[in-house]
Formats: structure tokens, sequence, C-alpha cells
């Protein structure tokens, strides 16, 4: 291992893996820069804030956690300075208040997410979409996992029957052959950050969304520290063509709903 790989998760220098290469801060620095430029030409496309209580009626999660390789912020073990807010139990408190049927998860990992999901939403069944190390592409990824590594927790957890576990890369993802007739109530946006990812797995999911859909963005956040600037952009591209994509306020997300209107969206 190298030095600059044994020191990288104590500084929080970068986390993120281009296939068995770290992708060098310099490169994530000039990118980032030019993501910047882009939205700021962009202004008035920046996402617009709503709170949890503004969205489902309430402002918390109930229910204790699987916490088995949990690794979304406040619990990311991969880069300690990412905890200074909390991811999970926003997404939980989503999900629980509005008990989805139909959930589709780009971006597996582990697991975690998917056990707690099916934990909370009882009637829910997920697809959950993750490639393996040797087909994923693009630059800003978590993890490079085997088939055996993907989905873990979930299966460890008994819910192997109430999950579909799809192995594909994103780019190459046909909903339509996965879901038959079921429409998506929450679809959680989680895999690749590139922002050309990002605005593919949005486009791969839309059409598949039911009336009270809901889809969720994470790594989203208007600072664009760190990683954070290519699902960012992504969004501001997505509202320069129309789609009314939101900051889920003191988190990590954002937030698209077909009718912002029908807020609360609690069932």
């Amino acid at each position: 291992m190298s030095l600059y790989k044994a020191i990288k998760r104590p500084f929080g220098l970068t986390y993120y893996y281009v296939k068995d290469e770290v992708l060098p801060v310099w490169r994530q620095a000039l990118l980032r820069a030019d993501a910047r430029r882009e939205v700021n030409r962009s202004s008035r496309h920046r996402l617009t804030g709503v709170t949890l209580a503004e969205l489902i009626g309430v402002r918390t999660f109930s229910g204790e956690l699987i916490m088995d390789q949990m690794c979304m912020p406040p619990h990311a073990f991969q880069d300690a300075t990412m905890n200074d807010h909390d991811d999970i139990r926003p997404l939980l408190a989503i999900a629980q208040a509005m008990q989805p049927r139909t959930i589709v998860e780009l971006g597996t990992a582990h697991g975690s997410t998917v056990a707690n999901l099916c934990k909370f939403c009882p009637e829910a069944h997920v697809w959950t979409v993750n490639a393996p190390a040797e087909d994923m592409t693009g630059s800003i990824t978590t993890f490079e996992l085997t088939k055996q590594s993907i989905g873990w927790v979930y299966r460890e957890h008994g819910y192997a029957p109430r999950v579909t576990q799809i192995f594909e890369n994103t780019l190459e993802l046909e909903m339509g052959a996965h879901l038959g007739d079921a429409r998506i109530d929450l679809g959680i946006i989680d895999a690749c950050h590139d922002t050309e990812f990002v605005m593919n797995d949005f486009a791969k999911l839309r059409p598949w969304m039911s009336e009270r859909g809901v889809i969720v963005f994470h790594d989203t956040h208007p600072s664009m520290r760190k990683h954070l600037f290519g699902s960012y952009r992504a969004c501001v591209r997505l509202r320069e063509q129309g789609y009314d994509i939101r900051h889920l306020r003191e988190t990590w997300w954002g937030v698209w709903t077909k009718n912002w209107d029908a807020l609360p969206l609690a069932r």
C-alpha cells in the first residue's frame, strides 16, 4: 500500500476510487473548479431548499438502525470528516412516512441501506442495482465489490426474499426489463456520482415513477465540497431542463417529486 493510500482515510483527503487507483486530489480539485464555474453561470438554477418537516410532515425517524457496514453519514467509516451531519435517518424518515411498496436503489454497496428500508417499510419490495467491480465505469465511486460482497447485509438479516438484486452498470440498465408492471414510489440515486451518471440514473428512473413518487440523490449539497460537486452539478442541469429538484436542508440529499403541491408526502 502506498503512503498516500495509508494516510488518506484519517486525514480525509479522498476515499473515492478509479478502478485500483485513488482519484488524485489535484484531479478532483480541477473537476470541482469546473463544476463550480458551470453552476455559477447557471445561478438561477441552484437548488432551493426544503425541510424534512415540509417534505413529509414529520421531523424525525424512529427506530433502531441495522448498523452492519453502515457507510452513510454520520456512520461513514471511509472518511470521518463526512460525519458532521445525518443522512441515513432523514432517508428512513421519508421511507417510513411514505411506506412505499416499490423502492429502487441505484448503488447497493454492502446492502445496509436496503436492510433498513426493508425493516422499516414492511410492505416494500426493493430492486437494488450495483455493478460488480469488473463492470464499473466512471470516476466518483465509493466501493468496488464482488458479487458475493454486494448486498451481504440485507441477506444476512433475512431480507433476500423481498429484494431483487441487479448486477448491472446503470448506464446499461433497462428498468422495464426488471419492474414489469410495478411503478416506483421511492427511487434512490447513490451509485457513481459523476455528473453524467447521475443524469443517466434520473432518466432511467423517472419514467417509471408512480404519481406520488419521490427520487432522492445522495451526495448532493450546494457547497460542492469534496466529492459533492458531480451530483449537485447534475441536479442543476436537470433543473435547467425543468425538473424541480430541491436540496433537503441539513443533509447531503437532493429531492425530486412529481408534484410538489401535494406536500407533505406522508401516506
